[in-house]
């Protein structure tokens, strides 16, 4: 019975310090360890769905989803829970129907490869994307932006290219050099209206 206890103890122990220890808006800055930073101005809500449009004969289709209370752990045992908008793409060229990019099929959080940064005044979200191992880990952002006079659209817009090759540099095999001519990348480069599906 005494070691039962003592188990049950460390449990409660254990568990208690992998807990959440306050509910905080995500916009907070300040906030203790182990808090969850919850949407709780429902900013998300809105973004989630999916969406479709057209530029240079290319159709897109993004497909956003919200997840609730992400574990997020840092160094010195820091750690957070985060309410996370993520997004998937799938890129066709309509001259020959080619697919040109699609993940539509991912199911992991860790597979879809956009990711919601912030939200400013209540429409502006900043996204990333960060690429795989075999495209050198290539980052690329962009905002999607809330349309105030037709809430079935957003526009894509501002995209900028980040770092590549953070963690696979050409000593460790990336084949390219070149982020702008070399990496395949393909997210839109020009503006584009997306519709709500």
């Amino acid at each position: 019975m005494k070691y039962i206890l003592i188990i049950c103890c460390l449990l409660v122990t254990i568990n208690s310090s992998c807990q959440v220890t306050q509910t905080v808006p995500l916009q907070e800055i300040d906030y203790p360890n182990g808090a969850y930073r919850k949407d709780m101005l429902n900013q998300f809500s809105f973004f989630v769905g999916s969406w479709k449009g057209t530029v240079n004969q290319i159709e897109y289709t993004f497909e956003l989803s919200f997840f609730p209370q992400v574990l997020k752990t840092y160094e010195n045992d820091m750690y957070e829970y985060k309410d996370q908008l993520m997004g998937k793409f799938k890129a066709v060229n309509l001259t020959n129907n080619q697919v040109l990019y699609d993940n539509l099929n991912a199911i992991d959080i860790e597979d879809y490869k956009l990711l919601a940064l912030n939200i400013s005044e209540s429409k502006v979200f900043n996204f990333r994307f960060l690429d795989t191992e075999s495209n050198c880990f290539n980052r690329v952002n962009f905002k999607l932006i809330k349309n105030d006079t037709n809430p079935n659209q957003i526009t894509y817009k501002g995209i900028e290219l980040g770092e590549f090759g953070l963690f696979y540099d050409g000593a460790y095999g990336c084949p390219y050099y070149e982020q702008q001519s070399d990496i395949p990348m393909f997210l839109p480069t020009e503006e584009l209206i997306l519709t709500r599906q």
